[in-house]
């Protein structure tokens, strides 16, 4: 064992008495790694916890749950929507709001841009809800949603967590290495980092503001300033936008990509094999290929100048080959590497490879027990029950149906004949 996966969970990834260290102190060499989606949750998480972001998000998961779990309210704002065409496109055929998940936050991009598409019919069905219908509720949901510092937050985070939605759902994917997850986990700090420099990007967010905010009648406006209020963003600011660029965008854009440096780039030594990809290999230096020695070093059979020497074989090998055919991932490394010619760099990949990326693919079998083990199948035995998992799992694969049913007729006697026994 090389590697070991888990979630945040203490019970598992506890430094003291946790899976991940009592299995550490079994076998040293199988290293803990936190699942990347889940690290990217707690990025998301985290940098949400800015008071504009962390408000605005509760005022739109409780009239989500408002709409949800009210049929009156439901069939005001579907009646609302009917009547309102350039929110219906906007909406991409959604007919209703979404909650926002518990767990998964990057997905709340969607259920944000369902949101924002559809504020004037929200802030119409409301405003309906409270005049006419007497909706004790919708009054204060109406004053929460007709403020310009709920609509800034708003749009800002839904711009923002589109950016990270492939992120995320690339790092739950069944085939995605280590080095796939930092390339797209770099890609996306580039475009943050563009896009925080870029001040057309923040013109177009605050315009878009604007404009939602003009939709259902609120002016551009910034929290009162005090001087000495240790708990409210004295930002210096000579306009409103340069207020909300200074103590909302900027912020939250900085916390973003500072969580992703921290969570799912930081990594351990032998991480560092991923320079060993062909396509990689003008990043790894020599102080690199001794903290990649050093790491792995209880596997190999060889002294440090033996890898070396093996390391510059490797490139050289690769500086024969044209560039468009170099692998560009570990697996297809993998199979054109000769362990003979090449056993410390085959050692190293195969490590690497080892080491778990997310635990997404593990975890869907919660899911799959929980469709599976309903109460109407309370008796069911446990072979019954891993073989229906697996089904479920693997739905791709070709099944011959009638070695199935020529297995089952002839499997015991039976009363009825089978008259499609072949």
């Amino acid at each position: 064992m090389r590697g070991q996966g888990y979630d945040g969970a203490s019970n598992m990834s506890g430094i003291r008495k946790g899976v991940q260290a009592r299995i550490n102190e079994l076998v040293p060499g199988a290293i803990y790694t936190h699942c990347k989606a889940h690290c990217l949750n707690l990025v998301v998480t985290h940098a949400c916890k800015l008071p504009e972001i962390r408000n605005m998000l509760d005022i739109v998961q409780q009239i989500a749950f408002a709409f949800q779990y009210s049929a009156k309210r439901t069939n005001v704002f579907k009646e609302e929507l009917s009547g309102n065409d350039t929110a219906k496109a906007s909406m991409e055929r959604r007919t209703k709001l979404q909650t926002l998940c518990e767990t998964r936050w990057a997905s709340r991009a969607n259920a944000l841009f369902t949101f924002k598409s559809s504020l004037q019919v929200i802030d119409e069905t409301l405003d309906k809800l409270a005049t006419e219908m007497e909706d004790p509720k919708a009054r204060s949901y109406l004053a929460s949603v007709e403020r310009f510092d709920f609509i800034v937050p708003l749009v800002t985070c839904e711009h923002v967590l589109q950016i990270l939605a492939p992120l995320s759902e690339m790092l739950q994917a069944k085939e995605c290495d280590l080095v796939e997850a930092a390339r797209e986990t770099n890609a996306v700090l580039t475009v943050l980092q563009n896009e925080r420099d870029d001040d057309m990007v923040w013109d177009a967010l605050y315009e878009t503001s604007v404009d939602l905010a003009a939709s259902i009648g609120v002016d551009p406006s910034i929290p009162r300033r005090a001087g000495r209020q240790a708990h409210r963003n004295n930002v210096p600011a000579d306009t409103t936008s340069q207020y909300w660029k200074l103590s909302l965008f900027y912020p939250f854009v900085d916390h973003v990509m500072q969580e992703l440096r921290d969570r799912l780039l930081g990594a351990n030594a032998r991480y560092i094999a991923q320079y060993l990809v062909p396509t990689q290999l003008r990043g790894l230096s020599d102080e690199k290929i001794r903290q990649l020695y050093d790491s792995i070093s209880d596997d190999l059979d060889m002294s440090l100048d033996d890898f070396n020497l093996e390391i510059r074989r490797w490139r050289a090998r690769w500086s024969l080959e044209p560039q468009q055919n170099l692998p560009g991932n570990l697996k297809d490394t993998l199979q054109v590497t000769n362990k003979d010619l090449y056993p410390g760099t085959y050692k190293a990949l195969l490590i690497l490879i080892t080491m778990p990326v997310s635990t997404a693919s593990a975890e869907r079998s919660f899911s799959v027990m929980r469709r599976l083990k309903t109460y109407l199948r309370a008796t069911m035995t446990t072979e019954r029950l891993s073989g229906l998992a697996l089904l479920h799992a693997h739905k791709d694969m070709n099944i011959d149906r009638d070695a199935v049913i020529q297995r089952f007729a002839e499997g015991k006697s039976r009363r009825l004949l089978l008259l499609f026994q072949v």
